[in-house]
Parts: structure tokens; C-alpha cells; sequence
């Protein structure tokens, strides 16, 4: 359908002797009319070629060669080169200052741009990965600040509850994660609590992903039996 579309636009634009579209562009449009030097060869005459433009001659008269070509090119463009020149400059000033206050001033980031890539990242690499060793092996690869260890676990947590069953896949990824890394075991604990704290906003689908995924890191000792003192001694105040 996309490329009917696109043939049926062509169509329009060639019914309508193509009025929105300029021969030659403004900006392009430098030389004058009766400046302008046409050049007419037919398909049955014997052009030059000019072969001996693809080798290199040495000029001895380079400077001289060079001037000449800048008077030619400044009596067709007139002073627009050097217009162009300052303008060079002025953009490379103002680069100099940019540099200067991003040196100074760290940038932050009000977008959540770098979040959206890295979660993006994190989902192609866990679904193009055959089995979770592969998928480990590519997510260490990854250079992440340490401000993003957090959201990297809490991607992978959120691709494990977004399943319609539990899948082991995840449960051994995170697994080896947390055995790796004592960063990726803080993160998951602190997910334990965030999640036990908002169960209640799961459905039952994602609820029980999320809690067969805690089981199985609990199990392997992925994450200590720690976590789950604190929530104890929480059951016995409510009581």
C-alpha cells in the first residue's frame, strides 16, 4: 500500500506539470543568465574526454594557479566568499563558547531521552538473545552510568511481568546478574520492596510474574533472605 501510495504521488505531481517544484533552487541559482555558457553535445557526436584531468601534473606556479582561480571565482560570486569566511568564524567562536559553557555547566536531561534509549536497548538485546547466558554476556557489554543500574533492572523486571506466563528465561538472567554484580543484587532488593509495597496495583498476571521472579532469585540466593525481614517486622506493627 505504501508503495501504491507513493506512485500514485508521483502521478499527481507529474499531472500537475510539477508547479510546486523549482527547476533550480534560489540558493543555487548563483551564476546570471547571460553569464551562463551552454554546453550542447549530441548522442551521435565525438566528445573530449579529457583523460589527462585524472592524473596528477605537478604545477611549479601553484600560488599563481591559485590567485587566479580566487579573482575568476570572486568576478562570478563576488564578495560572498569572503562573507562566508566571517561567518566561519563566528560559528567557530561561537562553538568555542558553547564548549566552554557545557564544560562548566553539566547538561541534564528534563527529556528522559537517554532513559527511552536505554530501555530500548535493554528490550532489543533481551529479545534478539537466543538463551540467557547469550543475553547476559551482551547486557554486561553495555557501559551504564551508575545512575542508570536501577533502570536497567527495572526494564528487565518490567519485560519479565509484561509476559502472559512466567518464563525461567528471566528469572536466570537476573540470576547471573545479581551473582555478577553486587549493584544489579542492590537494585533487584530494592525492587523487592518497591514491588511489595504496590502489589496491590498488579493484576494477577503481572503479580504472579513478579513474585515467581523474587521466588526464583530468593532461592538461588540471588538476592538475600534479608529483604524479607524488614516486611515481617512491617506485618507485625500493622497487626
Amino acid at each position: 500500500m505504501r508503495v501504491q501510495y507513493m506512485i500514485e504521488v508521483m502521478f499527481a505531481v507529474r499531472k500537475d506539470k510539477y508547479k510546486d517544484y523549482e527547476i533550480i533552487a534560489k540558493e543555487l541559482d548563483l551564476v546570471e543568465e547571460e553569464d551562463q555558457i551552454t554546453h550542447l553535445l549530441r548522442l551521435n557526436d565525438q566528445g573530449s574526454t579529457e583523460d589527462e584531468l585524472n592524473v596528477f601534473i605537478y604545477d611549479p606556479l601553484y600560488e599563481d594557479t591559485e590567485n587566479k582561480y580566487h579573482e575568476i571565482k570572486t568576478d562570478i560570486l563576488g564578495s560572498s566568499s569572503d562573507e562566508e569566511l566571517n561567518e566561519e568564524e563566528e560559528n567557530e567562536i561561537e562553538h568555542d563558547i558553547q564548549e566552554e559553557i557545557s564544560d562548566s555547566q553539566p547538561i541534564i536531561d528534563q527529556t528522559f531521552t537517554n532513559t527511552i534509549n536505554l530501555r530500548r536497548t535493554i528490550y532489543l538485546l533481551v529479545q534478539s538473545s537466543l538463551d540467557f547466558e547469550e543475553c547476559a554476556h551482551k547486557l554486561l557489554k553495555m557501559k551504564l552510568m551508575p545512575a542508570q543500574e536501577h533502570e536497567f533492572c527495572s526494564m528487565l523486571m518490567d519485560c519479565c511481568i509484561q509476559q502472559r506466563t512466567y518464563e525461567k528465561f528471566y528469572g536466570l538472567l537476573c540470576e547471573r546478574l545479581c551473582l555478577l554484580k553486587k549493584e544489579f543484587m542492590e537494585c533487584f532488593m530494592s525492587l523487592y520492596k518497591e514491588h511489595y509495597e504496590t502489589c496491590h496495583r498488579l493484576d494477577s498476571v503481572k503479580l504472579r510474574n513478579a513474585s515467581l521472579l523474587f521466588a526464583h532469585l530468593l532461592y538461588s540466593d540471588a538476592i538475600p533472605w534479608t529483604v524479607v525481614r524488614l516486611f515481617v517486622k512491617m506485618l507485625r506493627f500493622w497487626k
